[in-house]
Order: C-alpha cells, then structure tokens, then sequence
C-alpha cells in the first residue's frame, strides 16, 4: 500500500529556503509562488519538479486547490513591519498578510505556517497580528502564536521570527528547541558552521575603522568600523544576515585578532585609527549561506546584490525543517484518526 502524500504550497517562496525545510520535514512541496525574476529562477533550479507561479500572489486563484493541499506555507514580505524599514504595517502596499489568509480561505488545507519578523508581534503591529490570528480562527483553525530563535534547532545564527501555526483539527505543539544552554547540543557558533566552507568570490567591500567609534565592554558590539556590518564572535552563532548584505552592511571575520587588540587599545584609553583595518574581510556569499543553514550544493542565480539579498530574505532550512516537521506529525496524527474512525464505521 503506497504511503500517503502530504503536499504543501509555499507562498512567496523567494530563493527556497522553506522549501528546502519542508521537504526536508517530509512535505511534497507541489507548488511555490514568487514575483521576484531571479528568486524564482533559483527555486526552479534547486527544485525543477515543482510547479512554478512567477508572479505576485494576487494574480492566483486558490479555489481549484481547495481540499487538494494539506498546507499553505510562507513568508510575507517583512519589510512592513521590520524595525530596519518603515514600519508602515498595514498602509505598505507590500502587505501581504491579508494575501496568506484569503490563499487558506480559497484552499482550506489541514494546516498553515506563516513566519514573519518578531516586529510584528510588538508594538503597534500586535493588534494586526491578533486580528489576522482571528481572522483565520473564524475560518476554522485552532492558532498558536510563537517566536522563535533559529540559533535554538542549530542554524548557526541568531534570528527570531515569529511562527504563526493553525491546524483545523487536532492540537499542535510547537518544536522544543534543540540547541544552547543546558539542552541537548550547544548553539553552532560561527567557527563550527565555516569550517571547511567552498572557496568564493571574495566580498571586495572594504573595512575602514569608524572616525568616531562606539565602544562597549564586547569587541564584537559597539561600533568600531564604518559600514552596519559587524564583526562576528567566531564562538557564538552569528548576527542575522541582513537582505542587504553584500556591500558595507555584509558581517565580517576578524581573521587575526586586530580588532581584539584594537578594542583592547581603546578601553584602555588609547586613540582612534583611521584606514583600512588588517586582517579582516567581509563575508562571501557562500559563507552567508553557511549561516542561514543552507547546504553548500544549493545554487543561488543572478547578479551578486540580489543573490545576496535571496540568502538573506531566506526562512533558514533547519529551522523551516524543526517547525514543519511538528506540523507534519499533528497533520498525520489527524489523518490517522481519521482511518481508523472510518475502519470502526465499516465494522459496525
């Protein structure tokens, strides 16, 4: 008897990187939807079987999927709602939180997983958040409401973002982290995770000590050099990755220590330099890659700046991988009972 196929579509999709996590977790990703050219066209090249929507969400109609999807997965767009953008919530025209709802109305699957950025549960935003939450329990679903911290299920990265989960029947239970103090592995620091990396275009964007630097107790907070990258702590998980990377605002190695030793000089009163700072670089694209938890033979397509931006905007696979999995299991478990239901009728 051939094993039951649970299907997700993941909606706006960009480079692949819940896509990765979902079939990692067992889901048969049969579809995925993405307006950006060269996001798309990595999603095809990494995932040539699926069906392909290039275009904005708006333009589908969901009715011909209603009860052929077990879930709608995605992201959208986060820049409404980040604290490094606008923060015009509802009245950015990149809102497409009402877009993922109206997708589960048209398809009512088993389930849904929408990820977005923690700013959207503070604030202001969180009145939208909880409307959106009850939106989609008018619809039918039990919700829980999460953020989560990928550096907890081994990306070796500190990213939190918020998980909003609905199934229609059944209980849900989000993963229980997997990594960090006092659990069953430490945190991936950034030693463990570019150990071995491929060799890479270098990032040519210079660092240049800031003429008037901000310092902290750490080398590695504060505000040493010029640029909104920082310089990661090679035994910890890394700083986000921006959408920005590739430029003055890509993270960087301090590969000899000088910038230990320049922070060192500073707290105990010395002078500020100037110039080129020795010995550290900013990260490739491949290293960035590392850090969000995507495997080294994933292929990212387009100029640099935008397969930069598509390892950055991307859900980190492991991550996608430990929430979609949970999902997966209520999912079956709900199937499950339903068979069994079904045996007990034909018995009777």
């Amino acid at each position: 008897m051939p094993l039951e196929r649970f299907t997700a579509i993941d909606l706006f999709s960009g480079a692949g990187g819940l896509t990765l996590g979902l079939r990692n977790a067992g889901w048969d990703v049969v579809a995925s939807v993405e307006c950006d050219a060269f996001a798309s066209a990595t999603h095809r090249k990494n995932f040539p079987l699926s069906t392909h929507f290039e275009t904005d969400v708006r333009n589908i109609d969901w009715r011909p999927y209603h009860g052929k999807v077990n879930l709608v997965a995605g992201g959208p767009p986060c820049q409404p709602f980040s604290v490094s953008g606008k923060q015009q919530g509802e009245a950015d025209e990149r809102d497409m939180v009402p877009e993922f709802i109206r997708t589960v109305d048209e398809i009512r699957p088993d389930a849904f997983m929408m990820e977005n950025v923690k700013g959207l549960t503070l604030g202001r935003f969180r009145p939208y958040l909880l409307q959106a939450a009850y939106k989609l329990e008018k619809i039918g679903y039990e919700v829980a409401i999460r953020v989560l911290n990928s550096a907890d299920f081994g990306v070796p990265q500190r990213r939190e973002r918020v998980f909003v989960i609905g199934v229609r029947d059944g209980v849900f239970s989000f993963p229980v982290p997997t990594h960090g103090p006092g659990r069953k592995f430490p945190h991936v620091t950034v030693s463990d995770a570019l150990w071995g990396v491929p060799v890479d275009d270098p990032n040519p964007a210079k660092v240049v000590y800031c003429k008037n630097p901000v310092l902290r107790k750490s080398p590695y907070a504060g505000m040493l050099l010029n640029g909104k990258g920082r310089p990661l702590d090679p035994n910890a998980p890394s700083l986000t990755i921006p959408a920005s990377a590739g430029g003055n605002r890509t993270h960087l190695l301090d590969q000899q220590g000088e910038l230990l030793r320049y922070h060192g000089e500073l707290m105990a009163g010395g002078s500020p330099r100037s110039g080129i700072v020795p010995g550290c670089r900013r990260l490739t694209l491949r290293e960035c890659a590392r850090l969000q938890s995507f495997p080294d033979d994933f292929q990212f397509v387009g100029p640099k700046s935008k397969r930069f931006s598509q390892v950055g905007n991307a859900v980190p696979p492991l991550l996608a991988e430990a929430v979609t999995r949970s999902i997966l299991q209520s999912v079956k478990e709900h199937h499950g009972r339903i068979v069994q239901e079904s045996v007990g009728l034909a018995a009777a």
